[in-house]
């Protein structure tokens, strides 16, 4: 069950996502293989989670209001249904201070624990390569990194679009190497913290570490054209 708000400012559309467990399986890359630590998660209570990613349009209200300091910037044929993309971690996490004040509710970026909890079902989640499900879209004769409409890509079964094939999506979660810091709890109140960390967790074609101030990303399939034009967010709302 879906759920909005409605006032002055563009509604931001939110899927209800249920209780439950899984395990997440965290990617360590070397030069030789990579391994996997995993981590198990509980959630006690229901969240909701955006159904899309933040428009370029709901951006420029923010944007209107003096709060963001900067427009969307888009490439040709970007329209407001796009996603916002060129974002770093700060500009992502003041977006979400001023429409959590606007709405007066609690918004913020997901944890990566949330992400992919959203976005495998539930269900256990390991990385692998992806598998894209374009159905009708004729996508491979287009551009590479340009995005699409909100929407385009894939819908899971909780009705919750464009995890994997638009956009890069920023989390709380913080960069780590050793397993002890990756196994180590930390609240959404640390991590929502500008000062928590300086490298962030980017998850969507595939899993990255981005440092948390940066437009132009190094790291992971995001680095493999433009990435800074790929690079937005989703957020989540507490009750």
């Amino acid at each position: 069950m879906g759920e909005t708000y409605s006032s002055n400012v563009m509604t931001y559309e939110t899927v209800k996502v249920p209780p439950g467990s899984f395990i997440l399986s965290v990617p360590i890359n070397n030069s030789i293989s990579t391994t996997f630590i995993d981590k198990r998660i509980h959630f006690k209570k229901s969240f909701y989670i955006g159904k899309y990613e933040v428009s370029n349009k709901l951006w420029d209200e923010c944007y209107k209001a003096n709060y963001c300091h900067k427009k969307s910037v888009r490439k040709l044929n970007e329209s407001d249904n796009h996603p916002v993309v060129r974002i770093n971690w700060h500009d992502a996490h003041q977006f979400t201070r001023w429409y959590s004040k606007i709405t007066k509710m609690n918004y913020r970026l997901p944890t990566e624990e949330e992400w992919a909890y959203s976005m495998n079902l539930g269900k256990d989640y390991k990385e692998s390569e992806i598998d894209y499900d374009y159905k009708a879209l004729d996508l491979h004769k287009l551009p590479l990194k340009v995005t699409r409409p909100l929407g385009t890509i894939s819908k899971n079964d909780w009705g919750i679009y464009d995890f994997k094939g638009n956009v890069w999506e920023w989390t709380l979660t913080c960069w780590y190497s050793s397993k002890k810091n990756i196994l180590k709890k930390r609240s959404v109140d640390e991590l929502n913290n500008s000062s928590a960390c300086t490298t962030r967790i980017a998850q969507g074609e595939n899993r990255s570490h981005i440092p948390d101030f940066i437009f132009n990303t190094y790291n992971g399939g995001c680095s493999t054209l433009r990435p800074a034009a790929n690079l937005g967010f989703r957020m989540v709302r507490e009750d």
